[in-house]
């Protein structure tokens, strides 16, 4: 039976009414999903995967939607362009390949596309990365990287099958995000890793409350102005920075800044720049040789987002520059 529409009474938040960032996509080519494990754990079931290739380099939990699907896994090593590197996966097989910090240009995607028959993509760096639609191409993409909601991601590929998930319920686990604007994230940053935890531990459908905020948003003001701060720190860090950055992309996460520095990290947080630390556990998988090691240990994922400007972002290369 359908619920009553209710009239009257207090009035709700208010949020302008626009369209999700992927509203050209078909209903039956879009999984609306709680979290980024979650699309990798329906990737892998539309996909039937035999067996699965994942990258060394990867968090600590990524075969966690892998082992709860039941389907074993291989890890592979990348090559410097970060794409896999001596794998030769079955007709059954797929290949987990992770668009790095957002980075991947035409050619690495050509490269990955043509030599894989069933890829899922990681795009939870890229949310503007655009979904390759090709039979046997899973998209995934987190919006809780870019955008301030409590849960939320999203599965995009041709003909995805049906799944019977439960629904999601955001309200509460939200209230943090709205602290935040008034006490700043910081003081609310043990609550987002509750939060982290919560949205981790089933898998189900995106909450309707985080659908309506992602229906809000103005996608193509936010991504200009990512762009701004990222072509900010480019011109300026380039000469420092030894990772090949793609300059054209205009998806990155944060700024990909590698520096072969071991106290350059802490002189940030010591200036409040917090940067996330990305995978220290992958040495202990693969040793300490190889393209894996080195970005696990020096890479700076330097903050470029939609809160701050221009200005914002000398500040942070002068804290850098004099340290260096």
């Amino acid at each position: 039976m359908s619920m009553v529409k209710e009239y009257g009474g207090y009035l709700p938040l208010e949020l302008p009414r626009k369209e999700e960032y992927f509203s050209f996509c078909e209903e039956k080519e879009l999984l609306r999903l709680n979290c980024g494990r979650s699309t990798f754990f329906c990737a892998a079931k539309a996909a039937k995967a035999r067996k699965i290739f994942v990258p060394y380099l990867n968090c600590a939990n990524s075969t966690d939607p892998f082992d709860a699907a039941g389907i074993p896994y291989e890890f592979y090593r990348l090559d410097e362009d970060l794409t896999p590197r001596d794998i030769a996966p079955g007709e059954e097989d797929a290949v987990l390949w992770i668009n790095y910090y957002g980075n991947a240009g035409e050619k690495q995607k050509q490269k990955v596309f043509e030599t894989y028959k069933t890829v899922i993509v990681d795009n939870c760096h890229a949310f503007f990365s655009k979904p390759v639609m090709r039979d046997g191409v899973y998209n995934c993409y987190s919006t809780r990287k870019f955008f301030g909601v409590a849960d939320g991601a999203y599965l995009i590929g041709k003909n995805l099958p049906s799944f019977s998930l439960e629904e999601s319920f955001s309200a509460e686990d939200t209230l943090f995000i709205l602290k935040t604007i008034e006490l700043g994230t910081n003081a609310l940053y043990a609550e987002n890793l509750k939060n982290e935890q919560r949205v981790a531990q089933t898998v189900a459908k995106m909450s309707k409350l985080t659908r309506r905020i992602l229906s809000s948003v103005d996608y193509s003001e936010i991504q200009k102005i990512r762009f701004q701060n990222f072509c900010r720190l480019h011109r300026q860090l380039e000469s420092l920075n030894e990772f090949a950055v793609n300059a054209e992309t205009k998806t990155h996460m944060y700024y990909p800044l590698l520096v072969t520095n071991d106290t350059l990290r802490t002189h940030l947080v010591e200036n409040r720049i917090y940067t996330p630390t990305w995978w220290r556990h992958v040495p202990d998988l693969c040793g300490n040789e190889g393209i894996e090691s080195r970005l696990s240990r020096y890479m700076l994922m330097i903050p470029m987002d939609q809160r701050y400007n221009e200005s914002d972002m000398d500040d942070i290369v002068t804290i850098i520059r004099r340290f260096i």
